[in-house]
């Protein structure tokens, strides 16, 4: 290969055909794999592999040694398993082993679970469809995976051949494996998922759970597929789901307002604003064992937009990274972080342990949210929790807490870079983040992807289990404590804290509550619900910085809709979001919405740059965005010499936030604030603390 091919300006489906070309020999030569990562090669082309055979590939040894006798689990029905009490908190209430069974085309099937003991609910669960002609248990105890899940507290949905112990039609075993995988919801019948997976097939399983993942690729995290193979038939349809649209869901995806009405029950007028998405567009990191068809390593290369040429890897065989340069993969942009398909096309026993250690650690590199807006989507890296634990960058803790029956789980995480920066005697600013509806410490770890933001900017990160303002008053001294065990002090003067949805809710009662305005120097929400103020709520002036996803539950328009403006997919509660603007205005800025909407005192920064975005609108606001061209619209009221109230739009967004939410509030607000050393006073540092002249804003 012409290594100036790396160069070639391709578009990526030529890219993923000119990929295709030069790897009809995958499946057939052994990529063995280098030690240390190795060096920048380019794909595997015949030749001599062994000076001792110079015609012959050199195969890894994939020795077996003789192993104990051992005792395998059996499996036990599900249904017939005692949940655990609720107030064991945010954990699984099932444990162990068990089988189930799903309808698919008719037909009842057997799909089995593995949920170990400690497993929290939301987990990230793994999909796995077993080879042909095994036994479950034997195979699932042979290559590891039940001591993979113990040790990682990581949940198995295990999918396993039909009568007569092999797999059918890959379309009819699609619907089985759709019907299994639709077990992992967040409130299912027996257990709780994250609903983003990871998933791995072996053999003539792999076929279906490929094609499932390639149809639904927005619920997908990572990949694995052993002994895959595949012919023009089963080509045409992959091909055929890749190049589906993404459809309609209560966040309209692609932007089709087909069906909906507005606030008068008249038909929606506005269309799609972002050029539409296929399924070949979302990006799942993806990685071969053994013989492998090399359509297929062709096919997910396009997907995730790799370069042509290869990085030889010690656990993977050779990695072709995405590259970013070329890549319109939203999933990946406003970040640093890149897909990969990987190869190790060596010759494997399937159940050797030491392949499905590899296959854990593939699949683990990442994490994300799911997200049902094509425009919302992202994956970002999952945090090697042991070893941040081990090494005093997380502390995770169960405690009991007088205003709950049931245990609360908190996470504090310093980040290497906070630890380098500050210390004992050098205080942090801390960011508590408020979970959603349903979610769990955990959960919003993962979900908000803080812990790339934490380390970015430099400040630790606390996600927890309850959202209620008296638990918060008790969670921040534990928290202080926390955080002088892991070295790093909590700065007093600038603890902030943000919510997400029912947690944008929650974070706006923490802004009427005296001790808790005098407890943080600003609020952020996304997304937030309105909640009335009770009697005696604060007055007092606080900083808070708002945004609203443009199909969001509550519209993000500001000000009141007019005919023919979406409602938001919570239909009744479209009002919720002009109170929430109504209330902030009046308390922050002393005017009303009515007043603002007639007379406008607002300062605007549009970042979409048109005040009506017109319909297929390049998705390079999401994809390269900079300082002037974004997929924000930002609306900001000034009061005392500082900004108090800002609104902003995330064009495309449906209700889960994105990562830049959470970077934009960061950067444009928790990093400008600090509390005063008088009493009831801020300070707001234009250039960030520290960094010139703050102007005090007196918050009575």
């Amino acid at each position: 290969m012409n290594d100036s091919l790396a160069g070639t300006p391709l578009d990526r489906r030529g890219f993923g055909r000119l990929l295709g070309a030069n790897t009809v020999l995958l499946s057939s030569l052994a990529l063995a794999a280098c030690g240390g990562g190795g060096g920048r090669s380019a794909v595997a082309l015949p030749g001599p592999t062994s000076p001792t055979d110079p015609g012959t590939p050199v195969t890894p040894s994939d020795p077996t040694p003789p192993r104990e006798p051992r005792t395998y689990p059996t499996a036990s029905p599900i249904a017939d398993a005692v949940a655990q009490p609720a107030t064991i908190g945010s954990y699984q209430r099932k444990t162990g082993y068990f089988t189930w069974s799903v309808n698919a085309g008719g037909v009842d099937r057997e799909i089995e679970v593995y949920i170990p003991k400690g497993a929290r609910q939301r987990e990230f669960w793994i999909g796995i469809t077993l080879p042909d002609g095994v036994q479950s248990n034997r195979f699932l105890g042979d290559a590891g995976w039940f001591d993979i899940a113990d040790q990682n507290l990581a949940c198995l949905l295990i999918m396993k051949p039909g009568a007569g112990g092999a797999w059918g039609p890959v379309q009819s075993e699609q619907t089985y494996v759709t019907a299994a995988m639709a077990t992992l919801v967040s409130s299912g019948t027996h257990y709780s998922a994250f609903t983003y997976h990871y998933v791995v097939g072996y053999g003539a399983g792999a076929a279906p759970l490929q094609l499932y993942a390639a149809s639904t690729p927005l619920s997908m995290i990572s990949q694995v597929y052993v002994e895959a193979s595949a012919d023009a038939n089963y080509n045409a349809l992959l091909s055929a789901a890749g190049s589906t649209q993404v459809g309609a869901t209560l966040q309209p995806n692609h932007m089709d307002f087909t069906g909906y009405v507005d606030i008068n029950g008249n038909p929606v007028t506005q269309q799609r604003t972002f050029a539409a998405q296929y399924f070949r567009d979302i990006a799942i990191p993806t990685w071969f064992v053994g013989k492998t068809s090399s359509s297929l390593l062709s096919y997910w290369a396009g997907v995730n937009d790799c370069e042509i040429l290869s990085i030889a890897d010690a656990d993977f065989g050779q990695i072709f990274w995405q590259d970013k340069s070329i890549s319109n993969a939203i999933a990946t942009a406003g970040s640093d972080i890149r897909t990969q398909v990987a190869i190790n096309a060596a010759s494997i026993k399937s159940d050797n342990p030491a392949i499905t250690a590899n296959i854990y650690r593939f699949l683990s590199q990442y994490s994300g949210y799911d997200n049902n807006s094509a425009y919302g989507h992202y994956i970002t890296r999952r945090l090697d929790y042991k070893q941040a634990i081990a090494s005093r960058n997380l502390i995770v803790k169960d405690h009991d807490w007088s205003g709950s029956t049931t245990k609360q789980t908190y996470m504090v995480y310093v980040p290497d870079s906070v630890k380098k920066n500050y210390g004992p005697s050098n205080p942090a600013p801390v960011v508590f983040a408020t979970h959603g509806a349903g979610q769990t410490a955990f959960v919003f770890f993962e979900a908000t992807d803080i812990k790339e933001a934490a380390a970015k900017y430099g400040f630790i990160a606390v996600t927890y289990d309850t959202t209620t303002t008296a638990y918060l008053k008790d969670l921040v001294p534990l928290v202080k404590q926390e955080c002088l065990n892991l070295g790093v002090a909590a700065d007093d003067r600038r603890l902030y804290v943000y919510g997400q949805s029912a947690g944008g809710g929650a974070t706006s009662g923490f802004a009427r509550d005296d001790s808790l305005v005098a407890t943080f120097a600003a609020f952020g929400i996304t997304s937030g619900t309105w909640v009335s103020p009770p009697a005696g709520s604060s007055t007092k002036l606080v900083p808070v910085y708002a945004i609203y996803g443009e199909y969001d539950y509550w519209p993000m328009k500001f000000g009141p809709l007019v005919a023919g403006e979406w409602r938001g997919s919570q239909g009744s509660q479209y009002a919720w979001s002009t109170n929430v603007q109504d209330y902030w205005l009046n308390r922050l800025i002393n005017r009303s919405l009515t007043q603002e909407v007639a007379s406008p005192t607002y300062a605007l920064v549009d970042g979409i740059t048109a005040s009506l975005v017109p319909q297929n609108t390049s998705i390079n606001l999401l994809l390269k965005p900079t300082s002037t061209v974004n997929r924000y619209r930002t609306y900001t009221w000034t009061r005392a010499g500082a900004p108090l109230f800002v609104w902003g739009q995330c064009y495309g967004r449906g209700h889960n936030l994105v990562p830049q939410d959470l970077k934009k509030i960061w950067e444009e607000w928790f990093s400008k604030w600090q509390r005063g050393m008088a009493p009831d006073t801020l300070l707001y540092w234009p250039s960030g603390v520290g960094n010139g002249a703050p102007a005090t804003v007196a918050q009575v």
